[in-house]
């Protein structure tokens, strides 16, 4: 589709600028404890750059339309399905308890992951010279991580305790964040774009070192000893093993999978056998849902307004007699029917399946293209699908991926409008 061939344009010093901003801001995406100081309310430097760049695309906008020159229309990837989505939360939040908090989340978390993670990308980005930039900017990013947690386990003791790839203490401070599950969530999207990178390049050995990096990241995703994780890349592997057409690397993926479960047994048997004390994360989660439930047959339509689930795991006594302090949902679903009910899941669910619709088409419509394109959707998915059981389902680390397929779209459509 004019990928590999397309002519290198000059890039100009603002949109030079702004596509730096949105490269570090895909770049420092892992980096969920690095956050501004002072004022800035703790914000995420990959927020913050995200906000910048979106600012100024707004004031060059709004500059341009001044002078009355020329504009392309503003581009709304699934405009419609995140108005009623967005709508949705805003009239839950309203009718909520705590109306001014709830709105207040809703626009800082939900609106804010909308238009800087999906609506800024996909206006600033328009050749594929740019879009390269972000790619890279996400597997950098997931390479880093799995090297942090990597890293990590010089910290831990090899022989006594359990031990996993998780984020480590680096300057005297949790850059990643504490949670093993942090570093899985990541990976399992940049593992499936570092098998797109490969697809988009013709060299092989550039190939080949792509193949050596990607079975490191798929084992250190394996060391995380995410149970989320491992369902998630069990699915990817899966989906991406189907769509292969060529027999012989249908039994190299096969042989690949023999040689990771063969290095995964031991180690998840060894894990079990180390863990002295059996803290169930699994009684956590039981009753993180059972709170989730019972608020909503309290409130089953609208629920109890954005950002208030860690108000009600905290009003819990079982939880924090056992627990400690209040977690956030562990799982969009519980999540949603608690704080916005079947208004807010329902909306969700539509968004969800209008995004796998445009993945199926624009799968469909570029079959020839098939080694880059499904593992740029399957990685975008594996966020997404990773956040049925975690806590990062707004964040920009799940939808830039997102917008990155949302893109390619739209550059294909492009390349086809100009032959």
């Amino acid at each position: 589709m004019g990928l590999n061939n397309q002519k290198v344009n000059k890039i100009k010093p603002l949109e030079f600028l702004m596509l730096a901003g949105l490269f570090l801001s895909a770049l420092t995406l892992p980096l969920i404890d690095c956050r501004l100081p002072g004022n800035w309310g703790g914000m995420r430097v990959s927020d913050f750059l995200a906000l910048i760049v979106g600012a100024i695309f707004a004031g060059k906008y709004c500059y341009q339309s001044l002078i009355k020159r020329k504009l392309q229309p503003i581009v709304w990837p699934l405009g419609w399905y995140w108005f009623f989505f967005l709508a949705a939360i805003l009239i839950s939040s309203a009718l909520g308890a705590w109306p001014i908090e709830s709105i207040k989340y809703s626009l800082k978390t939900i609106v804010f992951a909308y238009l800087f993670y999906i609506v800024v990308p996909a206006n600033l980005v328009n050749t594929w010279q740019k879009w390269r930039w972000l790619l890279w900017g996400v597997i950098i990013a997931g390479i880093g991580s799995g090297l942090v947690g990597l890293w990590s386990l010089t910290q831990q003791d090899l022989n006594n305790v359990f031990f996993r790839v998780q984020p480590a203490s680096l300057w005297g401070h949790w850059w990643l964040g504490y949670n093993h599950n942090l570093i899985a969530e990541f990976l399992v999207i940049s593992n499936m774009f570092l098998l797109a990178a490969r697809g988009l390049i013709k060299n092989k050995i550039g190939q080949r070192w792509l193949d050596v990096v990607f079975f490191c990241c798929l084992i250190l995703t394996l060391l995380t000893f995410s149970r989320a994780a491992w369902i998630t890349t069990a699915l990817q592997l899966v989906i991406w093993w189907c769509f292969l057409k060529n027999s012989r690397q249908k039994i190299g993926w096969l042989l690949a999978s023999g040689i990771l479960v063969i290095i995964a047994l031991p180690l998840w048997l060894r894990m079990e056998n180390l863990q002295v004390s059996n803290f169930s994360s699994t009684e956590n989660r039981a009753l993180l849902l059972q709170i989730s439930v019972n608020n909503f047959l309290e409130h089953p339509l609208v629920g109890l307004g954005s950002g208030q689930y860690l108000r009600m795991v905290g009003d819990n006594l079982r939880f924090v007699a056992k627990y400690g302090d209040p977690i956030d949902s562990h799982g969009v679903i519980q999540k949603l029917i608690a704080e916005n009910g079947l208004i807010g899941l329902l909306t969700y669910f539509i968004l969800f399946f209008a995004l796998i619709k445009y993945w199926l088409k624009l799968w469909r419509n570029n079959q020839s293209s098939a080694a880059w394109v499904i593992p740029l959707i399957l990685g975008a998915f594996g966020g997404l699908f990773f956040q049925f059981f975690n806590t990062s389902y707004y964040k920009g680390r799940v939808w830039l991926p997102v917008a990155l397929t949302l893109i390619a779209g739209q550059l294909i459509k492009y390349d086809k409008e100009r032959k």
